[in-house]
């Protein structure tokens, strides 16, 4: 079993997530050869969950970490941890009350908090936490099967 990872570590710093998310997909793109579907996938779940840590869990507190692992498993799964210093929540209540889109609601009514998580859930295998809160693992699986639509004639 080949299993390749990456780990870094960051201050809640905003304006560094654009370097850490680059430096992420550098290291998938050379050790995964993604589609550029999935690259694109990618970048939109690292984006999310760093988002998260910095902002919603480290609160933007500078003197606060990040720590992030990215790994790949024999070129077929990959993974990634988010970790920081912050007090955690729920993962399962975030995803019970995130109320999508009904007819009648009215736009200005909807629920925001969790959106970035449900859309990080969409893209994966699998999203869960540890106990605290603070630290949340994605799992993906790579070569994901693309579908073509042909029109129909």
């Amino acid at each position: 079993m080949e299993n390749k990872f990456l780990q870094l570590v960051f201050s809640s710093d905003l304006q560094l997530i654009k370097t850490i998310e680059k430096e992420i997909l550098s290291f998938l793109i050379a050790e995964a050869d993604l589609t550029s579907d999935e690259l694109l996938e990618f970048k939109l779940i690292i984006n999310e969950l760093l988002i998260n840590a910095v902002v919603h869990g480290n609160r933007e507190d500078r003197s606060k970490s990040v720590r992030v692992k990215v790994g790949i498993v024999d070129k077929k799964l990959s993974y990634i941890v988010v970790e920081d210093e912050g007090e955690g929540f729920n993962l399962e209540n975030i995803f019970r009350e995130y109320t999508p889109y009904v007819e009648d609601n009215r736009v200005e009514n909807l629920y925001e908090f969790g959106r970035g998580l449900m859309i990080v859930s969409s893209l994966c295998e699998r999203v869960k936490q540890n106990q605290k809160g603070n630290k949340i693992v994605a799992l993906r699986k790579l070569k994901k099967e693309h579908v073509i639509c042909e029109n129909a004639k």
